[in-house]
C-alpha cells in the first residue's frame, strides 16, 4: 500500500494542470490486532480490527473473544468489560514469571509468551531548561534504579499530560504526552537516567495552534510512570518507531497472523509533576 501511495504522489508532483483527483487506496485484508498486558496492576487486552486509510473512527474494542492468562501456578480467564472494550482481569503478575496467552477469536487462534521483569525505582523526576548551541529546550529528566545492573534490561516510559489551559484542554487528556523505548546502555551502573525533551522556548512563545499538542503549559500535570519489559516487547516498540516512515509492520511476538503484542511487564510511577514557568535554566556546555 505505502508503494502505490507512494508513486501517486510522485504524480501529483510531477503534473503541471490543476485539477481534482480521487486516490484510490489499495484495499488490504482486515487484521485482527492484539494489544496485552499482564503487569503488577492487573491483566488486560484490547483486541480490535485494522481499518482503511479513510477510516478516521478508531477502531473500538472487540467483544466474543475467549482470552486467557495463564503460568505454571494459574490460569486467568479475563471478563469483557463493554464500557471500555477491554479484557480485564485484577489478577497482577509477579516478576520472574512467565505468562502465556490464549486468545480464540472469530473463529482464529491467537497464543504469545512474556517473562515479567524486576521492577525499576524511580529516584527522582523534575523539569529542567537546558541551553543546547542557540536553542533553549524544556526537558523532563528521569533518574531510576536498575534492578539487575549485571545483565541487559529493556524499558518503556509514558509521560500523560493534564492541563487547564483553554488551548491545550482536552488535548493528550488520558493519552501519551511522550513515551519511547530504550535499554540501560550507556546508563551509569545501578542506574538509569532519561532526558525527555518536551518543547523548545521558541514554540512555547510563538504558541501557534499546530503546536498545541505539544506546549506544557503553567500548571499543567504530567504523570510519568516507567515499565520494565522483555526484548520481544522492546522489539515490537522499536519495529513500531522505525517502521513508522516505511510503512512496515511492527513485530509481533504472538502467533497466529495477528498484529499487536503480549507484554508481561513490572510499572512503576512517579508522582505528579507540576509544570511551572518559572522552572529553572541548567546550562549544558
Amino acid at each position: 500500500m505505502a508503494k502505490y501511495l507512494t508513486y501517486t504522489l510522485l504524480l501529483l508532483l510531477l503534473t503541471a494542470c490543476e485539477k481534482e483527483i480521487d486516490i484510490d487506496y489499495p484495499s488490504a485484508a482486515v487484521l485482527t490486532t492484539i494489544q496485552g498486558q499482564v503487569t503488577n496492576e492487573g491483566m488486560d487486552v484490547v483486541i480490535t480490527h485494522t481499518r482503511s486509510m479513510e477510516e478516521a473512527t478508531l477502531s473500538p474494542g472487540l467483544p466474543g473473544a475467549t482470552v486467557t492468562i495463564s503460568s505454571d501456578e494459574q490460569t486467568t480467564v479475563l471478563t469483557y468489560d463493554a464500557a471500555t472494550g477491554h479484557y480485564h482481569s485484577p489478577t497482577v503478575g509477579i516478576p520472574g514469571t512467565t505468562y502465556h496467552l490464549s486468545v480464540d477469536f472469530e473463529g482464529a487462534h491467537y497464543e504469545a509468551e512474556s517473562t515479567m521483569p524486576l521492577p525499576a525505582t524511580i529516584l527522582s523526576t523534575e523539569f529542567v531548561w537546558q541551553n543546547i548551541l542557540s536553542d533553549r529546550m524544556l526537558a523532563f529528566e528521569v533518574w531510576a534504579s536498575d534492578p539487575e545492573p549485571d545483565i541487559r534490561n529493556y524499558y518503556l516510559y509514558r509521560m500523560d499530560r493534564q492541563t487547564t489551559h483553554p488551548r491545550g484542554k482536552d488535548k493528550n487528556e488520558g493519552q501519551a504526552y511522550r513515551w519511547n523505548v530504550f535499554d540501560d546502555r550507556g546508563n551509569p551502573p545501578g542506574r538509569i537516567y532519561r532526558d525527555i525533551i518536551c518543547m523548545t522556548e521558541k514554540i512555547a512563545e510563538e504558541d501557534e495552534e499546530e503546536d498545541w499538542d505539544y506546549i506544557l503549559y503553567d500548571g499543567d500535570i504530567v504523570n510519568f510512570y516507567l515499565m520494565v519489559i522483555d526484548h520481544p516487547v522492546y522489539d515490537f516498540f522499536r519495529s513500531l518507531i522505525v517502521g513508522q516512515n516505511g510503512r512496515a509492520n511492527p513485530i509481533s511476538n504472538i502467533s497466529g497472523g495477528c498484529l499487536g503484542y503480549f507484554s508481561a511487564a513490572s510499572i512503576t510511577r512517579a508522582e505528579e509533576v507540576v509544570y511551572h514557568t518559572s522552572t529553572q535554566e541548567e546550562e549544558l556546555f
